[in-house]
């Protein structure tokens, strides 16, 4: 086969030409005409002025006008001049916006000692305080600085003091700014502003060797453009901030260049042959929100704010530390328990905690006389953040203050009973907030699962209260919505478990949203079989429930250990360390058979019995399945037996005897409720 001839082989009918070389060109520059038109063109200038002041040597009237054609410039320049100034100086002013500066040497420089609460969170960021205050090591293994940190997280729990704690424990200074700071009533303050703050904290990383710069709030500034992912549409004039975020992220991407002037001195170095230096300081940025969710991608991808730590409230010894810290810097007397604080204060975060020790529990102490502040103070600062303060009726009609007295009443013994796991914290019927009187219950230890039948003996407390004022009072009364509302999503709780049948209906796949009508006759046997034991169950009790409600009626508000006055044993043993002692050993399966048989129902763990079990009965026939195969036997607590409605009517205790009117006492004889 024939080869392709070589493009540099001379053809008989195109002769080879030889290509343009960088030689070719700059003989054509240095020809004779070449050299003379350049020359030509930059001495003309020079001789046309030249010429021009001769002239007005030589003529008075062209002098007069130069003149006057120059001062009419000179105006119009010093104006322009006057108004760009004036315009720069406006945007200076405005691009200038709140920003706290924390060095070193601060006194209130924080370090990670007063960080408590969170053991594991401060030893994951002791990693990165070591690269940032030792990184000769971590360079010359060839690594790269993260660039930035996202830490998200509710309201309160401590991202900011985190962030300030690093920089303390480093010995780096520490530059913050609020999100919403970047925001300008012009178009272009916020990137001003973004490039004001990025700069004086290179300035700082170039001082100290590192530096972090703070954003609070970050969702304000990096919220997602274009409406997307729960962003918002932001405005391209007046008052939109995306601008920010764009200059936010291309200063994240260059925080590695060196800046103009070091890059000016190495251009020196390399002029007069020294070799240029190398960067030695880093900026790392942090930014905290409670919603990353509405983040831009673009500012989470890696390289950016890639690394992400959750902030999330301590648990109970997280609150333990963090109670026993706040608690010495203040005054306090014997008679502050902190393990009752701790107990009080599920889920709380740090930012609650410290409000409730430092600031209401000293002031109610100071405006009531003493130096030092006591358990109740701290009782009635937690209420405050709970609740809001306390609005007592001056003028309350007796009946509907007793009502609200056998409300609350019947929330407590109930809940006292049936979930002893709980701790009353506060039991009154003094208006608080938008509530006329509650009972405040807390889990004694930390519940993050829990069995289905717990659930059902929360409704029975919400249950309680209207039940309670139907017993003692003889009808219903107003006041049940919240309980109701608490039953209702409960249910919602169990059908959603699978305690009604399979949850195949919901939020995912139905466009109603609720319970499906196939599962609306159990679930009305269910709340009619819970109502019937929690009136059983208040009727056991009506001695306590009239005791309470007396106190109630005397004192207005009743503290956990007055609580415990009027309450018998339910069983809770101090200092247990589970919510559901004795569990049950769990049924095995049947052996394999050749036809299908279906799993065994779950075990009925057994709880403490109190004079009335919260246990129920499940929906359907005992001892078969829905489709009719035979279950294991498994032992099914006894559904209590409901009062008749002529015990309803009667409104005595079942057990009591009837007595002759003649024969009994009035003091015998029980309280006749009708008449309240």
């Amino acid at each position: 086969m024939d080869q392709p001839a070589s493009p540099r082989t001379p053809s008989a009918s195109t002769p080879w030409q030889r290509p343009p070389s960088k030689t070719d060109i700059v003989s054509k520059r240095n020809r004779p005409l070449a050299r003379l038109g350049r020359f030509i063109r930059a001495i003309l200038p020079w001789a046309l002025l030249a010429g021009w002041i001769y002239w007005c040597w030589v003529n008075p009237v062209v002098l007069e006008v130069t003149l006057f054609i120059l001062s009419w410039a000179f105006r119009i320049a010093f104006a322009i001049a006057f108004a760009v100034v004036q315009f720069v100086a406006i945007f200076w002013f405005m691009s200038q916006t709140k920003m706290e500066t924390i060095r070193p040497e601060d006194p209130k420089s924080i370090t990670l000692k007063d960080y408590w609460g969170q053991p594991n969170l401060v030893t994951l960021v002791r990693q990165w305080i070591s690269l940032l205050s030792d990184r000769e090591q971590f360079v010359k293994m060839g690594g790269r600085f993260i660039n930035g940190i996202l830490l998200y997280g509710p309201p309160g729990t401590g991202k900011t003091m985190l962030a300030k704690a690093m920089a303390g424990e480093a010995g780096i200074p520490f530059i913050s700014v609020e999100g919403s700071g970047f925001r300008g009533m012009f178009w272009g303050v916020d990137v001003l502003r973004m490039m004001q703050f990025v700069r004086r904290a290179k300035k700082l990383a170039r001082e100290y060797g590192a530096c972090i710069a703070y954003i609070d709030e970050i969702d304000a500034v990096g919220m997602s453009r274009g409406g997307v992912m729960g962003g918002m549409v932001q405005s391209p004039l007046w008052g939109g901030f995306s601008g920010a975020l764009t200059r936010l992220l291309y200063e994240m991407d260059g925080i590695e260049d060196k800046p103009r002037l070091e890059r000016w001195l190495d251009r020196w170095y390399q002029f007069i042959g020294k070799a240029p230096t190398k960067k030695n300081w880093h900026v790392l940025f942090m930014g905290s929100t409670n919603r990353p969710d509405v983040l831009d991608p673009a500012l989470l991808r890696p390289g950016r704010f890639d690394t992400k730590i959750q902030v999330d409230p301590p648990d109970k010894a997280g609150r333990r530390e963090i109670i026993k810290g706040y608690l010495r810097k203040v005054k306090h007397d014997e008679t502050v328990n902190i393990e009752a604080i701790v107990e009080d204060t599920p889920r709380a975060t740090p930012a609650q905690i410290a409000a409730a020790i430092t600031k209401d529990a000293v002031r109610l102490a100071l405006f009531s006389g003493r130096d030092r502040i006591s358990q109740r103070d701290i009782d009635d600062a937690l209420q405050e953040q709970a609740l809001g303060i306390e609005q007592p009726i001056e003028e309350w009609d007796p009946v509907q203050r007793r009502v609200v007295a056998y409300h609350e009443a019947g929330h407590a013994v109930a809940q006292h009973y049936l979930m002893p796991d709980k701790r009353i914290v506060r039991l009154t019927i003094v208006r608080r907030g938008g509530a006329l009187g509650y009972m405040l219950p807390v889990n004694r230890v930390e519940i993050y699962g829990e069995p289905l039948r717990r659930i059902a003996a929360e409704i029975m407390v919400y249950m309680a209260g209207h039940v309670s004022v139907k017993i003692f009072m003889g009808e219903h009364w107003t006041g049940a919505w919240g309980d109701n509302s608490g039953i209702r999503w409960n249910i919602w709780k169990l059908y959603s478990l699978g305690y009604f049948g399979p949850p195949v209906l919901g939020w995912e796949n139905s466009s109603s949203n609720g319970i499906p009508a196939h599962a609306v006759p159990l679930i009305d046997r269910f709340w009619r079989q819970l109502e019937d034991q929690t009136e059983m169950f208040l009727r056991e009790h009506q001695a306590e429930v009239e005791a309470l409600t007396e106190a109630l009626l005397k004192k207005g508000s009743l503290s956990h250990e007055e609580v415990m006055q009027f309450l018998g044993d339910n069983g809770w043993e101090q200092g247990t360390d589970t919510a559901f002692p004795r569990l049950r050993e769990p049924v095995r399966l049947p052996a394999p058979s050749p036809q299908p048989t279906p799993l065994p129902a779950p075990a009925v763990v057994p709880v403490r019995q109190t004079a009335v079990s919260a246990q129920l009965t499940p929906p359907g026939p005992t001892g078969t399945s829905g489709s009719g195969w035979p279950l294991p036997q498994v032992a099914r607590p006894q559904m209590l037996r409901p009062p008749t409605p002529q015990d309803i009517a009667r409104r005595r205790l079942p057990a009591e005897p009837v007595a002759k009117p003649a024969e009994t006492s009035a003091a015998a004889q029980p309280a006749d409720l009708s008449s309240r």
